[in-house]
């Protein structure tokens, strides 16, 4: 989007793909003048679903930490102003995997008794 200028801090993305996430993201802030950072990245992942398939995911804000799995050339963290966006698309293999909750969390639950700490 021109007049915006964002700094690309970290891309395993092709160039089109970046400058598709940050007009994303442009439009968004400039066009939309959405301002509740939920609200922001709800917006990104669903045009970013839209456009290039189910599985986008976003993080936007003033500050966080973070540590994604992505597909392989789809991760990307940049900023506009004083607000950052990490965007990445989740690996397809997870799209129709099916998890028995209960059985997660009786594992969950053996983990947190094996790794207890007596004093």
């Amino acid at each position: 989007m021109a007049g915006v200028e964002a700094v690309i801090h970290d891309s395993a993305m092709t160039w089109d793909l970046q400058q598709d996430c940050v007009d994303c993201a442009a439009y968004a802030l400039r066009e939309l003048n959405l301002t509740d950072q939920n609200k922001i990245a709800e917006f990104i992942k669903s045009e970013m679903d839209s456009k290039y398939g189910l599985l986008w995911y976003c993080v936007c804000g003033h500050s966080f930490g973070s540590l994604v799995g992505h597909e392989g050339g789809d991760c990307i963290y940049f900023s506009i102003d004083d607000i950052f966006f990490l965007l990445w698309r989740m690996d397809k293999a997870y799209e129709s995997r099916e998890v028995d909750v209960k059985e997660l969390l009786a594992a969950q639950q053996r983990k947190r008794e094996a790794v207890k700490v007596h004093y």
